[in-house]
This record gives C-alpha cells, structure tokens and sequence, in this order.
C-alpha cells in the first residue's frame, strides 16, 4: 500500500477567504469526510468554491492532495476565527468515510502515515494529534469515534513516527511509502552474549555506517550489496562491525544473516554462561525452536547453564533440553555477581507495539512505544517492568524475552 501526494494549491487570490493568516503548526487535526468522495474531488470542491470551510490535505486510498499551503490556517475546527484548531492546526480530510468499506480502510491507513510525517515534518510530539472532535462538539472523525478506535489510531500514528525518528520509515511527506522497516531480531543468538558472532550479508544496494549504535548517528561509510561483513555486537536495531570502521542496520530488508563454515552455533566454540529465571515459570522445549514439544519447566530463581544458543533459545547443560533467552524470562549471571548491574537484553515478543512508560506500571504515562522483535537493554527492574538503558522509560517484561 502507498498513496501519491500531489499539491492543488488555492489560488492566492482566495487566500483572504480560504487561509487568510500565516501559520506556525502546532496541531495535526484528523476529520473524516463524512461522505464518499475521492480525494480529487474534496480539493478541487474546496479550492473551487468561494465558502470560507478549507481544510489542508485530503487522503484517499490512492491519493494525498494538499490543498491549502502548511504555514497558512484553514477554517476546519469549528473553534472560531481565533480558536487553536482553526489557527494552529493542519487538517486532513480522510476520505470514503460515508459508507467505509476497502476504499476507507485504504485511506485511513494511508492518513496515518500523512499525519506521522506532518508531526515530524513540523516537530510535533504524538500528543499534538487532535480529533476535530477536540476543538469543537462536533461528531468529528465520526467513523473512527463511532467504531471507537481513535486510541488505536493514535497508536497507530505513534508507531510511524516512531519509526521515522529510528530512520526506519521515509519521514519525506511527497515519499508516499506506508512501510516500516524492522528492527533486526537475531533469530539464532544474541550477540551480548559470550563467545557470540554473527555473519551478515548486505542484501540493499547501499546501507550507512553510523558512528554510533543510533540511526540519528553521523554517518562515516556505506557498505554495499552482496558484501559480507562480522558483526559481533547489537544494540538499538544496528550491528557493530568487527573491523571498528562503525554501525550498520541489522533491518531484515537490509542485511541477512548467513553462515560460515566455523559458525559460532558450534558448542565447540561456544563458551558456556549462566542464567537465572526471573518469570514464574519457563518452558523448556526438546528442540531449539518456540513450536518445539514442551519437556518440562523451570522455575523463578533458578539458575542453569547454557551451552548453546540457537533461534533464541539456549541449551541446558543438563541436557534437560532448551529454554527462551528472552530478556523477560531470564537474566545473565556470573560466578560473583549478577550482571544486572550492567544491564541485559530483551526481544520485544506477544504483542506488535508495546507502551513504554514515564514509570514502573500501567499507571504511569505512555511516552512512546516499542515494536515487535526490537532489541532493548534494559537496567533496572520494579513490579514487572523493566528501565530501558536508554533512559525513555519502562516497559512492562510480560511482553519481552531475554536474549
């Protein structure tokens, strides 16, 4: 899915009418059409006609027409000619919302990433969305409000922007791509881990080398397609390369992992390590694999060592059989001391978003949020939820496995 943005801007001569004050955006204000017109037909009405209502960009399942130019108002709110909605806030019509069906389904997820890439376009944070509903009593947008999905929505929104910020998603509004790139999931072991090392092969045609373990990072060097190179640390969706030169995205739209002849699976060449279970309670399964048949389990508190690690799962050294090195389910220990200390790492699991928040519970505000399959360190526990390394939040551990 994708949209094409086009610009049908009102003439100036109407701008007296349609937009008549310059414009600094502090809002994104989603409404839906409330009838079954394209997005074509909504800009060419509304720039054709002498009525004062204006709105700034209309989406459709095929289209994003922008209308009014961002750094003017539109009347749109319904707060009145000095009202912040109709003064500060960015409108987007979503479009076939009389009878919804495809089209709207279409549209509406198309509108998601043009609000996402409006809010980060102008440096606005996800509480800057506002239904029109917000500024005034109108039933505004009234299938999403009548369906009851405006958080969904505004998650939804979160998500992209979110995105756009990790530079896993085009921020570029005329871009018109609604894809988000993953994160890498190391889905045979965890490169935090002794004695671990991957092989990865460039699969684009040119990825960055970023300075440090960040996509905002200084770029120093490009890698490109079909080369290989050893990656023996992750952090924040990124591998660090053996040879220093930096950082490369460890995307599965930009790298895959491949095998040498002396892989590091081998518990020939694998240094053993100890874990301790932090859940209740952790399967173990006869194979290294999440489907595989359940054996037996383990118990919070108990400590094992593992002597191999393979698709996230690590090998008893009893011989027991194998269990999830989510960062959720168990925590890597030394001989002395704990290696809470220095924190350890979680896959984000069960769920394709997941809250992180200002504090140690549900009742502390949302933040921002992670994704499924992120990679996270985290340094600190409190009533099941775990301090990201980062310093943006919690983040509840039922959701999470240790790596």
């Amino acid at each position: 899915m994708s949209y094409i943005f086009k610009e049908n801007l009102v003439s100036s001569s109407k701008y007296s009418i349609k937009c008549p004050y310059p414009m600094k955006p502090r809002y994104v204000v989603c409404h839906n059409t409330a009838n079954d017109a394209s997005a074509t037909n909504e800009i060419s009405y509304m720039i054709g006609n002498n009525n004062q209502v204006s709105y700034h960009i209309a989406v459709d399942d095929v289209n994003a027409i922008q209308g009014i130019p961002f750094e003017r108002n539109a009347w749109h709110a319904g707060d009145g000619s000095s009202g912040p909605g109709n003064r500060y806030g960015i409108a987007v019509e979503i479009c076939y919302s009389k009878s919804g069906g495809a089209k709207y389904t279409a549209a509406e997820e198309n509108a998601v990433y043009v609000m996402a890439r409006l809010l980060y376009q102008y440096d606005l944070g996800i509480d800057a969305l506002k239904q029109h509903a917000d500024f005034s009593a109108k039933n505004c947008p009234h299938r999403i409000r009548d369906e009851g999905r405006w958080n969904s929505v505004k998650t939804r929104v979160e998500t992209v922007l979110q995105a756009i910020k990790e530079g896993r998603c085009d921020p570029k509004l005329s871009s018109g791509t609604t894809v988000i790139l993953p994160p890498y999931s190391p889905d045979d072991e965890s490169p935090s881990l002794p004695g671990l090392k991957f092989t990865v092969k460039v699969i684009c045609n040119e990825l960055n080398i970023r300075k440090e373990a960040s996509f905002t990072s200084q770029v120093v060097g490009t890698v490109k397609k079909g080369e290989v190179y050893t990656i023996v640390e992750v952090s924040n969706g990124l591998g660090r390369l053996k040879s220093g030169a930096g950082w490369i995205s460890m995307g599965t739209d930009y790298v895959e992992k491949v095998k040498t002849d002396s892989s590091t699976e081998s518990s020939d060449s694998f240094s053993s390590f100890t874990v301790k279970v932090i859940c209740n309670e952790l399967n173990i399964r006869k194979e290294a694999s999440f489907t595989s048949q359940v054996v037996g389990t383990v118990k919070k508190g108990d400590v094992y060592t593992i002597v191999e690690v393979s698709n996230g799962l690590g090998r008893l050294k009893s011989g027991a059989g194998w269990i999830s090195m989510g960062t959720d389910y168990v925590e890597k220990v030394t001989t002395t001391s704990s290696s809470s200390s220095s924190g350890y790492q979680v896959k984000i699991v069960n769920c394709s978003v997941l809250n992180v928040r200002s504090g140690a519970g549900t009742s502390y505000p949302v933040v921002t949020t992670v994704k499924a399959n992120e990679v996270y360190t985290i340094v600190d526990e409190s009533n099941g939820f775990g301090k990201l390394k980062s310093g943006a939040g919690w983040i509840s551990l039922s959701y999470t496995k240790k790596i």
